[in-house]
């Protein structure tokens, strides 16, 4: 029997469940006002169950629903908030924008009020005017980058407590970009600078306009310029940006600017812009369920010093905030449009379950568990399940977002999910990096379907991810699948550092950037009975080698077309600890089987790892396609392996729900992930627009130690303009190759030119290096300088170089595989015709630039100088 409200309350005999009826034009009109019917129910003694029914419409959430322990239902009583039969419920937290006017060919206008950083349109995320343009075929519009210089000087900017962390130096056409806007505007302009595994948002505090130097409001969360070579970085929030089609632009007065896509009228579209940041917070609360509602439309501001995460977006909130609540249930619900993440149980919820529910266009995440501060036995946040889930296209604001964030929690069940479209890790668990005590114990991770992640924006990702010791976790039965990094780290199961206890198992892993499986460091994990599929760059990686058992690697099978099978150095694989046994290896482009440079029954040999392992064909039903079902006499069956069964991860059934969750499909998922191109490596400087302090190089490694010796921009010599480099030297330093100045430009083909001036005191003495990466390197040009002399190496040619004075140094050399193995050689001392050398040798196979090194070598006070240093390559 079920009773409704209208204008009074019914109370249902015993056993009965009360209802209040909710409508956009009844005489309860909002959420709030149920809340406050049902508080009020509560607070007179109602303890049955207690069902609050919305009738279809928009229910319009200008801040967020707040509920308390006074709104908890009891174990036999639970307060439901649901849809009535077949209605459509949404609680929005965005506003209509109508109105709109053509103010110019392109671009039409409409007045609002109030500030928000989001808009939607016909139910898109339009994008916030940005240069360089968003790349429209990549999902959620991102793709096109400036590219750092270089780290900023300390002399750029009065004040700087540390350079690296609050400027950096922009290329010169990127730098008039910023400049061009109008100081009034500048504050409000957003940089997005991603930084390898996270990005900075950052403000602009001020400009450098001799030195192209950008100072940001605050400080970074990691150094500019160090963790990723070549920064890429956006702007995004200044008129002169809004050109492209799909973009936006609101001024300080308040007008709203829109540059509409081929096709939209903007007389009949939807736009909404929201006006809160959270809709539903709870804190205290139990027994109580929501079911068939959506929530949308929700803000993120950023503050006046921009936003900088960790890792994980851990800094960022979400539309649903849980506290100190248990027996909290959604059901059948839809989470969309947010700022933030969709969902966080936060600290000390238990018992609780999010099930069945569809979380999309995020600005965050989807689902959050348990906080990153460190909790104690009554705040852990344990026992929540996620489970028959669709968490897609995530990571719209912040790229670092998680489908599924689990930090401090315990007991917690992630299951049949579908997690894809995000640009960072799909699952990531555990939240202490090492093997310190951590909380995060015991959480099942399986049956998950999690795919295409990366799309190229960062590195350092993987399907799933984890940290710190984690007893009992198991990560099973998951399809993993095109998971592409930028520069590095696209993995497919990766354990973190101090990852601890962790069963991986009945998992099928293919195509991704790097290597299907990698483990940093970490201990006695379990890693059996998955396959392993067509790692781009490898197959197996382990990154530090330990004294105590780090994983055992088993009854695996393992398939791949390229010509590497394991990543990670001799040293990585033949020192320390682990298990390898009983797997079948096997490479379909008939490639060699090669564990580095050792076939199987070698590595065998050497290492006593792989007893019982062996190369053969898998025999799965069809491997090209992605059909990794085996056939039934395949050699892995007969090894006792035990495959797992893709159609049995992700969302549970056959319906409607299924084919949303597989509605999602990249089929030019590795075309589209290409990473954003690194502009050329190149250095023409003359140091003249650099501060009096150390050199900012494109990708340096600059060391000194402090005791006399430095490595600083210079006023004091100069062979052109007033500035120059100068390195000085000191004694009883150790090492003695301090102070150094190494660049990597990471040429690979092509002809190189290094040149540069250089003047020495006398006693001065170092060498300049050209060496290829490996680490046995090869060495190409070499010359030392010293005894007023510069000297090749290997030939040991001189050149009288007087000390005080200046001299020009110019060498060339091929690179790449046909390279001669020759290099030339020009010296030109002041006042003295150039002396030309020619065919000079070098290590018969170096035939690449990865590091060139100006080495001192003194062991006394001395210094020398350089000055319009070139460093280019051409075809």
């Amino acid at each position: 029997m079920r009773l409704s409200f209208a204008l009074f309350l019914f109370v249902a005999p015993a056993l009965a469940e009360t209802v209040v009826q909710v409508s956009p034009g009844g005489p309860i009109a909002s959420p709030q006002a149920a809340i406050e019917q049902v508080r009020g129910l509560r607070q007179g003694g109602e303890k049955g169950a207690v069902a609050v029914e919305f009738a279809t419409g928009d229910y319009f959430i200008e801040q967020a629903l707040k509920m308390t322990a006074a709104d908890s239902g009891t174990s036999t009583g639970p307060t439901v908030y649901r849809t009535a039969k077949d209605a459509q419920v949404t609680f929005t937290g965005g506003q209509k924008v109508t109105g709109w006017k053509q103010v110019e060919e392109g671009l039409w206008q409409a007045e609002v009020k109030g500030k928000f950083e989001q808009l939607w349109i016909n139910g898109r995320r339009a994008v916030r005017a940005r240069t360089p343009n968003a790349l429209g075929n990549r999902p959620g519009a991102v793709g096109g980058y400036f590219n750092a210089k270089s780290q900023a000087a300390a002399d750029m900017f009065k004040g700087l407590g540390k350079p690296s962390f609050e400027a950096f130096v922009a290329r010169p056409a990127d730098y008039e970009v910023l400049k061009g806007i109008r100081k009034d505007e500048r504050s409000e302009v957003l940089l997005t600078v991603m930084q390898t595994w996270t990005v900075g948002q950052c403000r602009i505090k001020e400009l450098n306009d001799e030195a192209r130097a950008i100072r940001i409001v605050g400080a970074s969360r990691y150094p500019f310029v160090e963790f990723e070579p070549d920064q890429r970085w956006y702007a995004e929030n200044f008129r002169a940006a809004l050109d492209a089609p799909g973009e936006w632009f609101l001024s300080k007065a308040g007008q709203l600017l829109y540059k509409p896509l081929p096709g939209e009228d903007m007389n009949t579209v939807e736009a909404i812009v929201p006006v809160t940041e959270k809709l539903l917070l709870l804190d205290g609360v139990q027994h109580v369920r929501f079911e068939g509602l959506t929530l949308a439309h929700a803000q993120h501001l950023y503050g006046p010093a921009g936003h900088h995460d960790g890792q994980a977006a851990a800094g960022v909130g979400a539309v649903v905030e849980l506290d100190r609540s248990q027996h909290i249930s959604f059901h059948d619900c839809e989470i969309k449009h947010t700022g933030g993440y969709a969902i966080w149980f936060r600290t000390a919820c238990a018992h609780s379950e999010l099930s069945h529910c569809y979380l999309h266009d995020l600005g965050g995440g989807g689902v959050r568990l348990g906080d990153i501060k460190m909790p104690n036995e009554d705040t852990l946040t344990h026992h929540i399940v996620v489970d028959d889930c669709i968490i897609h296209s995530g990571g719209r604001l912040f790229p670092s977002a998680c489908g599924v964030f689990l930090a401090h929690a315990a007991d917690c069940e992630v299951t049949h999910c579908d997690i894809g479209d995000l640009y960072y890790t799909g699952i990531s668990a555990g939240w202490v990096w090492g093997y310190k005590h951590s909380p995060s114990k015991r959480n099942r991770l399986d049956f998950n379907h999690i795919h295409h992640l990366g799309w190229g924006v960062l590195s350092d990702m993987g399907g799933f991810y984890g940290l710190g010791r984690s007893e009992g976790t198991t990560v099973s039965h998951n399809h993993v699948h095109d998971v592409g990094s930028y520069r590095y780290g696209g993995w497919g199961l990766y354990t973190d550092e101090g990852s601890t206890g962790v069963t991986l198992t009945h998992n099928v892993v293919h195509d991704t950037s790097e290597s299907t499986f990698h483990q940093h460091y970490g201990k006695w994990n379990q890693v059996s009975h998955n396959v392993f599929a067509y790692g781009r760059k490898a197959q197996i990686q382990r990154t530090r080698p330990e004294k105590h058992a780090s994983f055992a690697y088993e009854n695996n099978v393992v398939i791949y077309d390229t010509e590497k099978l394991l990543d990670g150095s001799d040293y990585n694989w033949g020192t320390g600890t682990y298990e390898m046994r009983n797997n079948v290896y096997w490479n379909s482009a008939g490639l060699p089987v090669k564990f580095h440079e050792a076939d199987l029954a070698e590595w065998q040999a050497k290492t006593g790892h792989d007893e019982g392992s062996i190369v053969a064909d898998p025999l799965f039903v069809d491997a090209a396609k992605r059909d990794f079902r085996l056939k039934k006499e395949s050699p892995a069956l007969k090894m006792g392996f035990i495959p797992g069964d893709v159609s049995e991860a992700g969302v549970r059934g056959e319906g409607e729900w299924k084919k949303q969750a597989t509605s999602l499909s990249f089929p030019d998922f590795w075309e589209q992930s290409k990473p954003w191109p690194m502009p050329p490596y190149e250095v023409k400087e003359d140091f003249e627009n650099m501060g009096l302090s150390f050199p900012v190089l494109p990708r340096q490694e600059i060391r000194w130690q402090n005791k006399g010796d430095s490595i600083y921009v210079v006023e004091d010599q100069a062979a052109s303009g007033k500035r120059s480099l100068k390195i000085t030297d000191a004694p009883g330093l150790d090492p003695t190759w301090d102070p150094h100045l190494v660049l990597k430009p990471g040429f690979k083909a092509g002809k190189v030119t290094v040149a540069f001036q250089v003047r020495m005191e006398k006693g001065a003495k170092f060498f300049m290096d050209c060496r290829d990466s490996g680490q046995k390197y090869l060495t190409g040009p070499s010359l030392a300088f010293e005894g007023e002399s510069i000297i090749e190496r290997r030939s040991k040619k001189k050149v009288a170089f007087p000390a005080e004075t200046w001299a020009r140094v110019e060498m060339t050399a091929t690179l790449g595989e046909k390279a001669p193995g020759k290099w030339s050689l020009k010296i030109t001392p002041a006042g003295q015709p150039t002396q030309e050398f020619l065919d000079l040798p070098c290590d018969a196979d170096w035939n690449e630039l990865a590091w060139l090194g100006f080495v001192s070598t003194a062991t006394e006070k001395v210094a020398f100088w350089l000055d319009d240093l070139t460093v280019v390559v051409t075809e």
